[in-house]
């Protein structure tokens, strides 16, 4: 189930912050928590502070016990009512369910509105489930790295689901359609930790939307309710480096590998941090690391390919963007990447071929833009 802790944003650009937006979700298998007792620092020229509300993300609204009242809770067996609340959440069914990635909701929000990311649904069937009578818990499932990009931004993909038990049975139930390996390591999580990734997504959208003194407030908000979950001060890390705090930003990377010292995302975004403060000695140390952690990133393979283009190697270029695709090939950027590179390279009909595909993966509103010649295009960029 895709989660925007889902966060992980890393920016490659010299002298640029980097981020993990977690919120969503990456745990490396048989990580090791330990103890935080830091305290994040405050957030400096920020203005008023933003108060945060404590949310009950798993209350039960007068419609949720109507619906339960109506289709599930008349029938006594366990086994029935789990398999109708199954069949309910369908896109067919009688709730219904419509996955929005963008949308971190409460069980209430998700009933209403019957949407959500995996967050907002499994809010939603955790609190319907326990209503029912039934044990249901967060399941968190431990994934290969996979990436997406947001504009100017990437974003590391968590994934979570939900398990529901009757006396005889569970039932894994995943809103996202992703193919879970049986081979995939996967854990129940407890209830603060859930809300402590619903607190960190709706701050990793913040600062999605460069709304640095919102985003502070929510990830130190998901901090103190789970203060061993790195997710956040990973986040927190990139509001630092965006409001120039650079000494607060290796502070809580910092903190993120105390937590997890296998935390990838966050040992490249300190990595990032030490470069610009010109701390040699330092960035070294975790140099070997980092590079081979971005060396899966098919966005940093696509940043290497077009520093390889501004030096004229076009071969070069090319095959990194190959290697790119390879790992993820599903996004209109990569493919547009490849179009601009084979243009200049002289492989016009490969280029047309590769706008193409872009097109086909583009959302909606950037038709507009490639449907521009590829020359156009290419000179623009």
């Amino acid at each position: 189930m895709k989660l925007l802790l889902d966060v992980s944003v890393v920016r490659f650009l010299p002298g640029r912050a980097v981020f993990l937006l977690v919120g969503i979700f990456v745990l490396t298998a048989c990580a090791t928590q330990r103890p935080v007792d830091t305290t994040p620092p405050p957030l400096l020229n920020s203005g008023p502070e933003i108060q945060v509300a404590d949310v009950d993300v798993l209350e039960v609204t007068p419609q949720m016990e109507a619906f339960l009242e109506r289709y599930i809770l008349p029938y006594s067996d366990p086994e029935t009512r789990l398999n109708l609340l199954t069949l309910a959440v369908t896109s067919s069914g009688v709730l219904g369910f419509d996955y929005d990635e963008a949308r971190t909701l409460t069980a209430a929000q998700a009933f209403d509105t019957r949407s959500g990311n995996c967050i907002g649904f499994a809010n939603m069937m955790i609190a319907l489930a326990r209503g029912a009578g039934l044990e249901a818990d967060y399941q968190e499932v431990f994934r290969r790295p996979e990436w997406t990009s947001r504009e100017d931004t990437l974003l590391l993909i968590k994934h979570i689901n939900v398990v529901v038990s009757s006396p005889r049975y569970s039932y894994v139930i995943d809103v996202s359609g992703v193919e879970i390996r049986p081979s995939e390591r996967r854990r129940i999580i407890p209830d603060p930790y859930a809300k402590a990734l619903y607190y960190n997504n709706i701050g990793a959208e913040a600062l999605l939307g460069d709304e640095l003194p919102t985003a502070w407030a929510y990830l130190v908000t998901a901090i103190d309710t789970q203060p061993d979950l790195p997710d956040p001060w990973i986040n927190l890390g990139v509001v630092y480096g965006r409001n120039e705090q650079l000494n607060e930003a290796e502070l809580v990377y910092q903190t993120a590998l105390q937590i997890d010292h296998s935390e990838y995302s966050a040992m490249n975004n300190l990595y990032e941090v030490y470069l610009v403060q010109e701390n040699t000695e330092a960035a070294e140390d975790l140099r070997v690391k980092v590079e081979k952690y971005r060396e899966k990133n098919p966005y940093y393979l696509m940043k290497l390919s077009e520093d390889s283009l501004e030096m004229g190697q076009y071969e070069e270029s090319i095959k990194l963007l190959q290697r790119a695709i390879k790992k993820k090939d599903n996004d209109h950027i990569l493919y547009f990447a490849m179009a601009k590179t084979q243009y200049l390279s002289g492989q016009t009909v490969a280029a047309q071929n590769s706008l193409h595909r872009a097109r086909e993966l583009a959302p909606q509103k950037m038709l507009t833009y490639y449907n521009r010649p590829l020359k156009e295009l290419v000179l623009e960029n």
